[in-house]
């Protein structure tokens, strides 16, 4: 009897602690000649909100930079962006991911992003939030090359992931607001 309730109290224990992991990428997206803002609740019932966040078709849009990568594999490609030359000089230039009130869904663990930059070279600066409270801070440095980064094992339970580009600063009178382009993510929702 008592392994009985062993065995099911441990099932019971690794159902609540699954999740399932969710790619996100924006091929739902309607094609996009000019950026546009990017909806909240993307992916549908995910309960996302993108804060400072467009997306754009590479390859159509004349105001894109080399970043902007076409996938020859895909009949088109859509990104999701912060940045560049649609960032206010005078104001801090930064996108958030937030987890938006939803039924059965209470926090999310990224696991891995796929970005670029899109113009010029830059590091963005990735802070992470679980209800207000600061979890942790990273440094990644982009290249206009697609680049794989894998977020730290301690970042789980999360409800807000904030990028904030820095400006490049290769003219110091008017230095380029930097960018990041993400063309896929991977979180688990909880």
């Amino acid at each position: 009897m008592k392994r009985i309730v062993l065995l099911i109290s441990f099932i019971a224990a690794i159902g609540l602690c699954a999740s399932a992991q969710t790619y996100i990428d924006f091929h739902q997206m309607p094609i996009a000649r000019t950026p546009a803002p990017m909806p909240d609740n993307f992916p549908e019932g995910m309960y996302l909100a993108w804060d400072n966040f467009f997306y754009v078709t590479p390859g159509i849009w004349n105001g894109e930079g080399p970043g902007f990568w076409v996938d020859p594999t895909t009949q088109h490609n859509i990104v999701a962006f912060v940045g560049g030359p649609l960032c206010d000089l005078a104001a801090t230039c930064h996108g958030s991911i937030k987890l938006m009130v939803g039924p059965n869904v209470t926090a999310f663990t990224p696991v891995q992003i796929q970005v670029t930059a899109g113009w010029l070279p830059n590091r963005v600066i990735v802070t992470a939030y679980s209800n207000g409270r600061f979890v942790g801070r990273t440094t990644w440095n982009l290249t206009t090359d697609p680049q794989t980064f894998t977020f730290p094992n301690a970042w789980s339970d999360l409800t807000q992931l904030i990028f904030t580009p820095e400006f490049v600063h290769t003219n110091s009178i008017y230095p380029p607001a930097g960018s990041m382009l993400i063309y896929k993510l991977v979180l688990m929702m909880h």
